[in-house]
């Protein structure tokens, strides 16, 4: 069955997330560890993505393990969204190849509510796109098939009409078991993501 639909994840794909840059250029290195298991690793930052806290509530409750000191830092860090992370150069103009040759263009993330104004506001050619689900939404995250299958039911889909990118294995592994094809962006590596488009039958 041909491809009609391609969805997309958001940081990693369509935002550079990058737990290593962040804390490069926000954290003195000593503290690096600590901060990174306080915040993008740890409980709040899921209860954040599975909208059980919001993002300043969540951020609060990461502070209160890390000096004082450093405090400004880590919030600018997670809140400041179109600094901390901008578009991956290259991504838009597959989205408007794609847009352009008549495919449908949706989102599925592991974020907080946050990505409903972030998408179409901040992301270049966000207005493209013709659908999202964000875990925060619905209290479940990506590889839980139940997400996915939000998504197929909330905007009737079909998953082997569907292309998935995602930089995690994990999510990239439900997607294929479900019936999706699926393209892992971890090495973001566009040759070989174009390759992939091209082998299931997408006209870029």
């Amino acid at each position: 069955m041909a491809i009609k639909n391609v969805v997309f994840d958001l940081g990693g794909v369509l935002i550079d997330f990058n737990e290593e840059r962040m804390l490069r250029d926000n954290i003195p290195a000593e503290l690096h560890s600590a901060v990174s298991a306080s915040t993008f690793h740890s409980e709040e930052w899921k209860m954040m993505d599975s909208g059980a806290l919001e993002v300043d509530q969540a951020v609060d409750r990461m502070l209160t393990s890390l000096p004082e000191e450093i405090h400004g830092s880590v919030r600018s860090m997670i809140v400041d969204r179109e600094v901390q992370m901008p578009p991956i150069d290259g991504m838009t103009e597959i989205i408007d190849t794609l847009y352009k040759n008549g495919y449908t263009l949706y989102v599925l993330s592991n974020c907080a509510k946050w990505l409903h104004e972030f998408l179409k506001e901040k992301v270049p050619s966000g207005e493209k796109f013709s659908g999202l689900i964000v875990s925060a939404d619905y209290g479940i995250i990506k590889p839980d098939e139940r997400i996915y299958n939000i998504l197929f039911s909330t905007y009737s889909l079909k998953a082997v009409e569907c292309f998935f990118i995602d930089d995690s294995p994990a999510n990239i592994e439900t997607a294929r078991k479900l019936g999706m094809a699926a393209h892992c962006f971890k090495d973001r590596d566009f040759n070989r993501l174009r390759e992939d488009m091209a082998n299931s039958g997408i006209t870029l």
